[in-house]
């Protein structure tokens, strides 16, 4: 595996997967609620009931995105990346969407891009959501409106690669969540070897509102190096992954701060990335737009 922009999606992969598997379960422990959370008497909920519950949130986002409640906001991307003695320093800023649709890019290293440069960054994005997320549009279609059933349909698919074990509580954003982490079944395949491969060494763990069942918060952390040699023989020595989603509504939470840090070696040089993103200007999409 050679350290590129595709190996990192693929790394990603753990963390989108983990977020959005509704997943199954062989029987965690229960967690009560921290107080306040539910505002009742109710017995505490399994990994199982609180995986199902997430599901549920996630088609009522769906369904309010279809009824048209869809925000917009501006996403700023930065990444450092470093290899050997060189480092380069790299700028996004896109508007977005909560449905899922192609961002569109605004800003490029701080200068407003060509319209070239735009339409090259829209395919080069659609391309990789097709390949990691997998998308009902048309992949020729130059302006995708959102797939507000996107989400849905992974955690369908994908639920049962995943086992849920619920480990405890913690406040998310001064809101309850409980933590759930999340074990890859080994007997159960991605088509994509690099998945498979990554999820053999990384640790994931979310927290999921508990009032709401939104994932309030995702963490990937790579347990041990991974070794791969195909190509170009490297290694990944550091990989952690922690994202936070924003309440927009009570039915729709999105992205809104990402950080990323990835160091490795490729052959003999040494080879570091730091990604960040974070969002804002949340504003509601009027029908028009």
């Amino acid at each position: 595996m050679k350290i590129t922009k595709n190996s990192i999606a693929m790394m990603m992969l753990a963390l989108g997967l983990g977020t959005l598997s509704g997943c199954i379960s062989f029987g965690g422990k229960a967690v009560a609620p921290l107080p306040g959370a539910s505002g009742n008497d109710a017995p505490p909920l399994t990994a199982t009931e609180i995986s199902d519950k997430a599901l549920e949130a996630e088609k009522r986002r769906k369904i309010k995105t279809e009824a048209g409640v869809v925000f917009t906001f501006q996403r700023k991307v930065v990444i450092n990346e470093i290899k050997g003695k060189k480092e380069r320093l790299k700028t996004r800023t896109y508007q977005s969407y909560s449905d899922h649709r192609d961002p569109v890019l605004l800003l490029i290293d701080g200068k407003k891009p060509t319209p070239e440069q735009v339409e090259k960054e829209r395919k080069e994005i659609h391309k990789h959501q097709i390949k990691i997320m997998g998308s009902g549009k048309s992949k020729e279609d130059p302006d995708r409106e959102g797939d507000a059933n996107l989400m849905v349909r992974n955690i369908e698919k994908h639920r049962d690669k995943f086992i849920p074990h619920l480990i405890g509580t913690e406040t998310i954003n001064g809101r309850p969540a409980y933590i759930l982490q999340f074990l890859h079944d080994p007997e159960k395949r991605f088509k994509e070897a690099m998945a498979n491969e990554v999820l053999k060494h990384v640790l994931i763990k979310i927290w999921i509102d508990q009032k709401e069942f939104q994932v309030a918060k995702a963490e990937v952390v790579l347990a041990n190096p991974l070794y791969v040699i195909g190509g170009l023989a490297a290694t990944v020595t550091t990989f952690k992954l922690t994202a936070y989603q924003k309440r927009l509504t009570p039915e729709i939470w999105t992205d809104h701060r990402v950080t990323t840090f990835i160091e490795g070696r490729v052959l003999w040089t040494p080879h570091t990335i730091t990604f960040s993103s974070e969002s804002s200007d949340f504003k509601p999409v009027l029908k028009n737009d």
